[in-house]
């Protein structure tokens, strides 16, 4: 029998030697479960040019400023009614926040401890599966092959994101006299070009936690690395699978401002991440495929 952290890794769709304890056991990382939330103006630990997730369902928005999701990666919500779950990987950059109903039964998550190709691992506290991050996607356990419905989620500055969800309330600390929110524990990881745990695929040309819009129409992929798309004035109009695609990267906050016609799969990630779940991706403005042109 297979098991790591204390989970049941038997007939996991992956190879279970590919997932890897992270490091913290099960919980190690707490989730938030009962998260509060208050009106933007009385919200004083997070201002305008801060980065914070945000997600919006039927006409209420909630902002999850990225220093405060970072240490707990989830947090159990409930947004317009919706059970939803809201996630971050410091490991990966990337946000995604998801329904929490399968099957008619309302899932709440914990931090499991366990990575797979660099992306953290949630478990679901009814059954006991594992469900990858980045997918949604249950890897192990009675849920296995289920799927978790994806809501879209953003990653930009408050003030981009209140400028189209104004009524939005921004998550309150959730422990304060526990963690200290104004330091990230990842601050020497974001900079440091490597990568620690074993990825699917990777491409060393640009720097691992370079940070990347990546698209998806029809099956096919498309990166923006945040370096190109700032050699290039800062400022992309592009057309990818017959489908519009704006964005604006701003070097100074590192993160994307973006607008994309329907139909349209986005995925703010660091480049290990983006390359490891899309090993075919392609690469806006490629240098290598560029200077194969001239």
């Amino acid at each position: 029998e297979t098991s790591l952290n204390g989970f049941d890794l038997d007939g996991a769709l992956l190879p279970h030697q590919e997932i890897r304890a992270g490091g913290p056991p099960r919980d190690g990382i707490e989730s938030v479960d009962e998260p509060e939330f208050v009106a933007v103006e009385k919200a004083h630990w997070v201002v305008e040019d801060n980065p914070v997730l945000g997600v919006a369902v039927a006409e209420q928005g909630h902002v999850y400023p990225v220093h405060l999701i970072e240490p707990h990666q989830i947090v159990n919500d409930e947004v317009g009614g919706v059970p939803v779950v809201v996630t971050y990987d410091p490991l990966a950059g990337v946000p995604r926040a998801y329904r929490r109903q399968v099957e008619g039964r309302t899932l709440s998550f914990g931090v499991s401890g366990l990575v797979y190709s660099s992306n953290f691992l949630l478990y679901d506290r009814q059954t006991e599966s594992l469900w990858l991050q980045f997918t949604g996607q249950a890897i192990a356990g009675p849920m296995a092959g289920k799927k978790l419905e994806r809501i879209p989620i953003r990653q930009e500055l408050l003030g981009t994101w209140l400028s189209r969800h104004p009524l939005s309330r921004a998550l309150v600390r959730p422990r304060p006299k526990k963690i200290d929110y104004r330091y990230s524990r990842y601050s020497r990881y974001m900079v440091e070009d490597k990568i620690i745990f074993p990825v699917k695929a990777r491409d060393d040309r640009f720097h691992a936690k370079e940070l990347v819009l990546g698209v998806v129409v029809d099956g096919r992929s498309r990166a923006y690395l945040g370096s190109l798309v700032t050699k290039a004035g800062g400022k992309v109009e592009d057309e990818f699978g017959g489908k519009k695609i704006e964005l604006v990267y701003s070097t100074e906050d590192g993160v994307y401002s973006y607008d994309v016609a329907e139909g349209v799969d986005v995925t703010e990630a660091y480049w290990l991440a983006w390359k490891a779940f899309y090993p075919d991706t392609e690469v806006w403005n490629d240098p290598g495929e560029l200077s194969g042109t001239e």
